[in-house]
């Protein structure tokens, strides 16, 4: 009689065990994430959040910041801890994996295999292949094929989801190594989008998606397709409440799609539209490919045709050899965009990048001094932004429940990307539900509110 609980993959039994990961990095690696866990379901893998208890620890990594990176190796070394206590299996995939797979297998004894960014829909090969007794490997090739087709794969039962519809990056700025961790741009075909989000919709619950790319303004230009018209198509399907998309780069973004911004009903009020730097110099060591004065029209442009968009934006502080009249620059476009939010970084080197061979002349000293000057006048132009919206009624969909102050509170993401917390009428469950609150508070960090109308979850078409 065949045991219920294992599972016969070739000439392997797979007994139920338990995988842990840890993600790192953007939404793409956290969509990666969902589709490793669904294919290791095929060969009887369940997650678990307890790293002791898990069979199989998978790192997906991330290379574009060096805060991940080290968090990455330190986690690491110490997984040998576990190893030699119990028999389980090491791998780290992802973006670093990417570019040193072989050293890293090499360097972590503990480290059964690695594997890149363009090979995870192959993890359960690789998995069974540990299993079949061959450890000590690295898969980091390249998918040649011309097209890019895939279905998107979710686990966690929300009704959110990332959609992936462009990977690859085509531009090479000076600073950036996702050209050699994702590869060249290519794009899912339109109808193929549409249909994996209309069955996401329709059989799994899926209300709000975030499209994914590197540079997702370039989607479909091979294939004679535009973002714009995706979101138009998407814009049809019934019970699909809220679009997102990043990342945005400034160059690509097209008159037609600062259209859709305006006409777009499920299209949300936000936008995210990495500058890196307010200096035209700096941008030219960057090879941003735009100016200032270009980024601003853009901003103006999306404003104009979406009165109620908030736009936010990622800034590098310190780019090699900036100077402190660059800098100041950069403070200037900070006043003159007034962002509801930014990401700052102090700028680090990525091996293989043409700004890590820049003969530098600024310390971190510098660099720090200049990011707490970015952040603390993003700090006040942020509470300034923040307070208009008290009064205001928000609808949002709940997304998790937690602690203010100690007091019990809901917390929800408005279409605008904004969070606000707000206290429960009763002791019901109201994860994943929609609701009207109106701000009440708030601040640059935090918002408050008071909850108008529960609408309940919007039940899928099964």
């Amino acid at each position: 009689m065949e045991n219920p609980n294992i599972i016969r993959v070739g000439d392997l039994d797979f007994p139920q065990r338990k995988v842990w990961m840890k993600t790192y990095g953007c939404q793409m690696n956290y969509h990666d994430s969902e589709r490793i866990l669904s294919h290791l379901s095929k060969l009887n893998f369940t997650a678990t959040d307890v790293e002791a208890d898990a069979d199989l620890l998978i790192f997906n990594t991330c290379a574009i910041r060096d805060l991940a990176n080290q968090k990455f190796y330190s986690h690491l070394g110490e997984t040998k801890h576990i190893a030699s206590k119990k028999d389980v299996v090491i791998a780290a995939g992802g973006c670093i994996a990417q570019t040193e797979g072989k050293d890293l297998v090499k360097k972590y004894k503990q480290l059964d295999f690695a594997f890149g960014t363009d090979v995870i829909d192959n993890i359960g090969e690789m998995v069974y292949r540990v299993y079949a007794g061959d450890r000590k490997f690295s898969v980091t090739t390249w998918d040649r094929s011309e097209d890019y087709s895939i279905e998107t794969k979710i686990t966690h039962g929300s009704p959110q989801a990332f959609v992936n519809i462009i990977k690859g990056c085509d531009k090479f700025c000076s600073y950036c190594i996702v050209p050699f961790t994702r590869g060249r741009e290519k794009s899912r075909r339109l109808d193929e989008v549409v249909k994996d989000v209309q069955r996401l919709v329709e059989y799994s619950g899926v209300q709000e998606i975030t499209l994914l790319g590197q540079n997702v303004n370039s989607y479909g230009k091979d294939n004679g397709e535009s973002l714009a018209q995706l979101l138009g198509e998407l814009e049809k399907i019934d019970g699909l409440e809220l679009i997102r998309y990043t990342t945005s780069h400034p160059y690509d973004v097209s008159d037609e799609l600062v259209a859709a911004h305006g006409s777009l009903k499920k299209l949300a009020n936000h936008l995210h539209l990495p500058v890196q730097s307010g200096s035209n110099t700096v941008l030219q060591r960057m090879l941003r490919e735009y100016t200032v004065e270009h980024y601003l029209g853009l901003v103006e442009k999306m404003r104009k045709a979406n009165p109620n968009i908030v736009i936010s934006s990622d800034i590098i502080a310190g780019f090699p050899n900036e100077t402190e009249e660059e800098h100041q620059d950069t403070l200037k476009l900070l006043r003159a965009a007034r962002y509801d939010f930014i990401y700052a970084y102090s700028f680090s080197a990525r091996k293989g990048t043409k700004a890590a061979r820049i003969d530098d002349v600024l310390t971190e000293d510098i660099r720090g001094r200049r990011l707490r000057e970015i952040m603390d006048l993003q700090n006040e132009i942020q509470a300034e932004i923040r307070k208009t919206m008290e009064g205001q009624t928000y609808r949002m969909l709940v997304v998790e429940k937690g602690s203010f102050k100690g007091e019990s509170k809901w917390t929800g993401r408005t279409s605008c990307n904004r969070l606000v917390h707000f206290t429960p009428k009763d002791e019901s469950d109201m994860l994943w539900h929609w609701v009207d609150v109106k701000v009440t508070s708030a601040t640059t960090f935090s918002c408050q509110g008071e909850l108008l109308a529960d609408f309940g979850k919007k039940a899928a078409r099964v």
